[in-house]
């Protein structure tokens, strides 16, 4: 875990309103209760994307965009994908796009090797 992440969660827990070990990190308006995502999503996330357009990004679009951009980064798949929590195979078939530029790139090359 990145330092700046555990000391926002360090943070977080001394905010918290019930410190018992068992409890939850981030519950729901009933303590008892896990927080949920789609609360979350309805009532926090997707209102803030809407002001700026960006209304039909989703959990999913947040997933492909940290994939690509930490292929494009040269970030090493099996820690990315641990950072989403996949698999390399999902991470790299399903996530990652590869950027215009480098499919140009890939296109040259192939012109290059039929030309000669």
């Amino acid at each position: 875990m990145p330092p700046t992440t555990a000391e926002a969660l360090r943070n977080w827990l001394e905010l918290a309103v019930d410190t018992r070990p068992d409890a939850w990190a981030f519950p729901s308006e009933n303590p008892d209760q896990p927080l949920w995502m789609d609360n979350v999503w309805y009532l926090h996330m997707q209102p803030k994307l809407k002001a700026v357009g960006l209304e039909w990004a989703s959990f999913q679009v947040m997933r492909r965009t940290h994939a690509s951009l930490g292929h494009e980064a040269g970030i090493d798949p099996r820690v990315a994908a641990d950072q989403r929590g996949h698999g390399v195979d999902v991470a790299l078939d399903v996530y990652t796009q590869v950027s215009l530029e480098k499919r140009a790139e890939a296109a040259k090359l192939e012109q290059s090797v039929l030309v000669h």
